[in-house]
């Protein structure tokens, strides 16, 4: 549908204004993670701006669909993430990691309340359904940070707040 654009066309800049725009409000989202608290790891808080960081994630992707690998890569060096989203396939994975650990976060938690005040003659059932969920986000998670390699996974779980024991394991 799209031809490849010429660099110098209103439709093409146009298009690297957008994925700009959408570089810098993931920027602004990443320096949001930076300041949160330790303490706050997998709270409320920190699921909402990675769930903001998948929107702009899946924004991005979406307009880098249309953009040739060089003229993503000059996009991105213009701002801080020139080493974390070199490849123009790296928001996909971000977004599906992401989705990963906010998976696992969530099934975490009903897990914890089934087994804090829940309990009923049902609950094994949702038990054992949460928990096979949850192994599977994990795994999944496990699966495309493997395939990233250790300097592209380190970024990973640098950036969105993930120095934690879930997450850290040799890639």
């Amino acid at each position: 549908m799209l031809e490849r654009l010429n660099s110098s066309s209103p439709l093409s800049q146009a298009i690297m204004g957008t994925l700009q725009r959408h570089l810098i409000n993931l920027d602004m989202l990443l320096a949001d993670l930076e300041m949160l608290d330790a303490s706050e790891y997998g709270q409320a808080s920190h699921a909402k701006l990675l769930r903001d960081i998948q929107k702009v994630l899946q924004a991005i992707d979406e307009v880098a669909s249309g953009e040739t690998v060089a003229s993503f890569q000059k996009a991105v060096a213009t701002t801080g993430l020139a080493k974390a989203m070199e490849d123009k396939r790296m928001p996909g994975i971000y977004n599906r990691l992401i989705g990963y650990v906010l998976q696992h976060w969530e099934t975490s938690r009903k897990i914890d309340a089934i087994l804090a005040d829940q309990f009923d003659e049902n609950a094994d059932k949702r038990l054992d359904l949460l928990q096979v969920k949850n192994i599977k986000a994990k795994s999944q998670f496990k699966t495309v940070a493997g395939a990233m390699g250790k300097r592209d996974y380190e970024l990973f779980v640098q950036n969105m707040g993930l120095n934690h024991p879930d997450w850290t394991w040799q890639a």
